[in-house]
């Protein structure tokens, strides 16, 4: 049997982080919360992640400059962004950064379910064969 995709997701407000982890593992994905920019750099490569959905505004690193350091890194986990304060220079500056898009809170749950579907290929079993 094949391991479930594993979402990161990374957001320093608790209830939206954990809600949005209920809501992916209730869709068959293995969710890994994270508090931090900063928490997650010191996990990524213990575990593979196949979706990163982060917060755009936290302190410390924000999700843009996340972006930056993974893409510097020359990681291509597919990234979606998420925040309250979206705005069309955000979203330009992700899309420019190769984020697949940006969802604004509240978190519409079919529009998560779509990018992130977009993300990983619809494939909640970590496969790599196509349909």
């Amino acid at each position: 049997m094949r391991q479930p995709c594993t979402i990161a997701v990374i957001d320093d407000d608790d209830a939206p982080r954990e809600a949005m982890k209920d809501i992916l593992e209730s869709l068959g994905y293995e969710a890994i919360a994270f508090a931090s920019a900063a928490e997650f750099l010191a996990f990524h490569g213990q575990s593979p992640i196949h979706c990163i959905i982060s917060d755009v505004k936290m302190p410390g690193i924000d999700g843009l400059q996340l972006l930056r350091i993974l893409n510097g890194k020359g990681v291509r986990t597919p990234f979606i962004f998420m925040t309250a304060f979206g705005d069309q220079q955000l979203r330009t500056e992700a899309g420019q950064g190769g984020a697949l898009g940006v969802l604004s809170k509240p978190v519409d749950s079919g529009q998560l379910v779509a990018m992130v579907e977009a993300a990983v290929g619809g494939d909640r079993n970590g496969s790599e064969d196509a349909d």
